[in-house]
């Protein structure tokens, strides 16, 4: 007889990959042989968030994953990803040295450590543990670091993509250097937040890295959006993925050329809009000259309180006819009306994820303006509690139940921190159910989603 027991290790792991979460704790009680086919998939994302800073006490016994990994190296093989999002602290602004102890020594056995995420200020004390790793491609990094360090940390030279969160002037400075090593594999780059990344550094940037396939120059002030456009037009006509930020304080147009994004490739688009003057709906509108195939849009404003301009709404999605193909919208931190939505619904048919501010108090008229989106399977709800006065109203079950039983598609509504999922039932047409919900601390709202990702 064929038990589970009996099927080949190979299988098992397979099978298991469709597990996750605590689900795969539990199968791995079940049996030996499931816990063998468990642990590569256990093991292959390591992840200490918040939560587990909070509860870290290694004096009483509750340990962090990476002491784990140093007591048994055994596992070590199977990590792919490693997820640093917070620190715990002894006290103000001291890490604890302990877990900075078993960080570094659990790093030193990844031996097959293929992307690596550290949010907290804590990098140099890892830098020599990261040394050495052959097929690190990955990697998202506070980058405060000293020039001793930023050379440490520019011995990686197999990266795919990086990610730079408030760079110090020398990591900076040194970035042309490090480039012309990652100019056969660096195909994604963010600087996020750098007061020294200016046009020049940029064009001298650029034009190392022709395999460069997104770019994300987020926050850095010395870099306007027509100096970032120029840089980009000039040195890489093939990006797909492209972020950047409007400032207020921008030069006029006429200074450079050309102002109009000419990208025929580009797909995924977000800009981090920071004044707040009516030349803002302009300036976004000479951006969209070429953008027919766009399947991703975000845009961010400075000013919750600032409502949606009509001109912006207009160029998502023209009267004429003429639209972008775009499956996932994202308007943040900005009032959008319900009329402005029926306009956008009733042109941008194609529409698979909607992230909007939900008006959760007139939640009947907003799913009767979205209803025309036959495609629509996810809405997410990026409203801000802290916004406006008072507590602000939630999503009910009801009201979950209406809007999927409106809209044939939608499945997936995430709000207020939980995930309601819902799938066809006989008796009340749709079963929804909630889970709770936690953004990943270290993913920048710019950034491509895993299911927007567009291959090189």
């Amino acid at each position: 007889m064929v038990t589970a027991d009996n099927l080949n290790l190979d299988v098992l792991e397979l099978i298991f990959t469709f597990v996750s979460g605590n689900d795969l704790v539990a199968v791995s009680s079940v049996s030996k042989s499931f816990l063998a086919g468990v642990i590569p998939c256990l093991y292959a994302t390591v992840s200490f968030t918040a939560k587990h800073a909070k509860r870290y006490r290694p004096e009483g016994g509750i340990m962090s994953p990476f002491l784990t990994l140093r007591h048994h190296p055994d596992l070590a093989v199977h990590v792919r990803h490693i997820d640093i999002h917070c620190a715990p602290f002894v006290a103000v602004g001291q890490v604890h040295p302990k877990f900075l102890s078993e960080t570094a020594d659990a790093l030193k056995v990844c031996k097959n450590l293929t992307s690596f995420v550290c949010g907290p200020r804590i990098l140099p004390a890892l830098l020599s543990s990261l040394q050495g790793k052959k097929r690190l491609q990955d990697v998202h990094v506070y980058a405060a670091l000293t020039t001793t360090q930023g050379e440490m940390l520019q011995k990686i030279t197999t990266l795919r993509s990086l990610t730079l969160d408030y760079p110090t002037w020398n990591v900076v400075d040194s970035l042309t250097r490090w480039a012309q090593s990652l100019q056969r594999t660096l195909s994604h780059l963010t600087i996020f937040m750098s007061q020294e990344v200016n046009g020049i550094l940029l064009e001298a940037l650029l034009c190392l890295l022709p395999r460069l396939r997104g770019l994300h120059v987020i926050g850095c002030s010395k870099a306007p959006h027509t100096v970032v456009i120029k840089a980009v037009t000039a040195y890489t006509p093939s990006l797909k993925e492209f972020s950047f930020t409007i400032f207020e304080n921008t030069p006029p147009p006429s200074i450079f050329y050309p102002l109009a994004i000419t990208l025929p490739n580009l797909r995924h688009l977000a800009i981090d809009v920071r004044p707040i003057s009516d030349m803002t709906a302009v300036t976004i509108s000479s951006l969209f000259v070429s953008l027919t195939s766009l399947s991703t849009l975000v845009l961010k404003f400075a000013d919750r309180q600032l409502p949606m301009w009509n001109s912006v709404i207009d160029l998502i999605a023209p009267s004429n006819g003429v639209t972008m193909p775009l499956k996932r919208l994202a308007l943040m931190d900005c009032a959008v009306s319900i009329d402005m939505v029926g306009k956008l619904s009733s042109r941008c048919k194609d529409l698979e994820m909607l992230e909007i501010p939900l008006p959760i108090k007139d939640i009947q008229a907003f799913t009767t303006a979205i209803s025309s989106l036959k495609e629509l399977h996810t809405l997410t709800d990026v409203g801000d509690a802290h916004a406006s006065h008072g507590p602000r109203a939630t999503l009910a079950r009801n009201d979950v139940r209406y809007m999927m039983q409106a809209c044939v598609n939608l499945r997936t509504i995430v709000s207020d921190g939980r995930t309601w999922t819902g799938r066809p039932d006989f008796f009340s047409g749709v079963m929804v159910t909630p889970q709770r919900y936690k953004a990943n601390a270290t993913q920048h709202w710019f950034s491509p989603l895993k299911e927007d990702s567009y291959p090189s």
